[in-house]
């Protein structure tokens, strides 16, 4: 996610983590209906109960208007929370057994279902639970299948695979997309319009770019011209190769900025820039940076966000550094370390391990991505060229598919390079004194 959009940052504080019970695959069936500017949905969760006693599921679901709730042929009481789904359970279920339970619900556009009905364009944002139940902790992995009811004419890009071509009556069209890689479902989404098409490969990746009227098949491939070097500098840095057979980049009109799994949105004013300055890709090296450092390895819990945005902003400035010289990424941390002065002279200078993110400010959303990417180039300066990259690469791979903390990351660059890290992370990320 990019820090310039303040709504791409709106975490949802009340994540809710599973206990006594393991989600394994989310299938969602889900309908946008463009003259209402609303949707219905049907979600069917996989699941296994850890504990026989237990008594309810908590699901995190916005506003959604949840209409019935079942487990397998048997109707569920459930109950709403703020924006949390509690639904009650049958006495007795057995442990260990796959469960699966359906939720019929139906909800309205948001700033997690964004419709643009002048161009049939629909597409998420942040925060999943606003268009589907779901749970918002990024702990928590699961597969997930999106089964699409579209207008004829319209492409759609989802996570994971498309499972089939697009198939319906000319009115209504099915879009079915599969990911197979389990994922936090923060990370799930997709967007839809009727966008002009473009393909490449790029080694073992299909790259496949989209956007709307003016773009064409001819100019996405301009937008995206630096994709492909993209991912293959990621990929030898974290010593992990892009972990989908797609990555797709899509251009909507509003504003976007978003990574989700195996594709990333941007505004249609992303393109223009970058044809008129094929070097204002910031935003685009950015969100490909999240494949790794974001998806392939997580925050295990929002207070440490800053693992999420601010390695993804350093290793933007690292690309661009490779792409355009030493210049530009000198220019990329002075701009990281004049906005963390200015915080720092305002008093507003904390820890990056936040004590929660319920309600975090313009200044802290601005410390996980700046300060988190200057402390990660003074890292760099303190462990040198060579151990730094080797820690990072390590770090990438032993907790690759796996959410972590801060502590995660101290532990690795201190395994891979034999020095004792405590002085320079109690200085920068915890901010206390020696």
């Amino acid at each position: 996610m990019a820090a310039l959009l303040g709504w791409a940052l709106c975490v949802a504080p009340n994540a809710l983590a599973q206990t006594g019970w393991h989600v394994q695959h989310f299938a969602l069936q889900l309908e946008p209906h463009f003259e209402t500017r609303s949707f219905t949905g049907a979600l069917a969760m996989d699941f296994t109960v850890q504990d026989s006693a237990l008594q309810y599921l908590d699901l995190d679901a916005g506003d959604l208007q949840v209409a019935r709730v079942q487990l397998g042929t048997a109707i569920l009481a459930f109950e709403r929370n703020a924006k949390q789904l509690r639904i009650l359970l049958p006495k007795g279920l057995a442990t260990g057994i796959p469960l699966k339970i359906t939720v019929a619900y139906e909800g309205k556009a948001s700033s997690g279902l964004r419709f643009d009905a002048d161009t049939q364009q629909v597409a998420t944002a942040f925060s999943t639970s606003l268009w589907t139940p779901c749970l918002d902790d990024p702990a928590v992995r699961a597969s997930f299948a999106l089964a699409l009811g579209l207008p004829s004419g319209v492409l759609s890009v989802g996570n994971g695979e498309r499972v089939s071509e697009p198939t319906g009556t000319d009115a209504k069209v099915q879009h079915v997309w599969q990911l197979d890689t389990p994922m936090p479902s923060y990370l799930y989404g997709f967007a839809a319009g009727r966008f002009a098409q473009a393909r490449q490969i790029a080694g073992a990746t299909a790259l496949e770019f989209f956007g709307p009227a003016p773009f064409t098949p001819q100019t996405l491939p301009q937008v995206f011209a630096d994709t492909a070097d993209m991912l293959a500098f990621y990929a030898e840095k974290a010593g992990v190769a892009y972990p989908l057979p797609a990555y797709r980049q899509v251009l909507l009109s509003g504003p976007a900025a978003q990574e989700m799994a195996g594709f990333s949105v941007m505004g249609v004013r992303y393109g223009t820039r970058v044809l008129a300055n094929p070097q204002a890709i910031w935003l685009g090296a950015h969100e490909a940076a999240h494949q790794w450092w974001g998806n392939g390895v997580t925050n295990r819990s929002w207070r440490h966000f800053w693992l999420n945005e601010g390695i993804a902003t350093f290793m933007t400035a690292a690309y661009l550094e490779h792409r355009f010289g030493a210049e530009e990424y000198q220019d990329q941390i002075e701009a990281a370390r004049t906005k963390y002065a200015a915080l720092k002279e305002a008093g507003l200078d904390r820890s990056l391990v936040f004590p929660d993110w319920d309600a975090p400010t313009a200044a802290d959303r601005s410390l996980v991505y700046d300060k988190g990417a200057l402390v990660v180039h003074e890292l760099r300066q303190f462990m040198g060229e060579a151990r730094f990259w080797k820690g990072l690469r390590d770090y990438t791979r032993t907790h690759w598919g796996q959410s972590v903390e801060t502590a995660d990351f101290q532990r690795a660059m201190e395994s891979s390079s034999g020095m004792d890290l405590r002085v320079f992370f109690k200085r920068w990320v915890y901010l206390q004194s020696e």
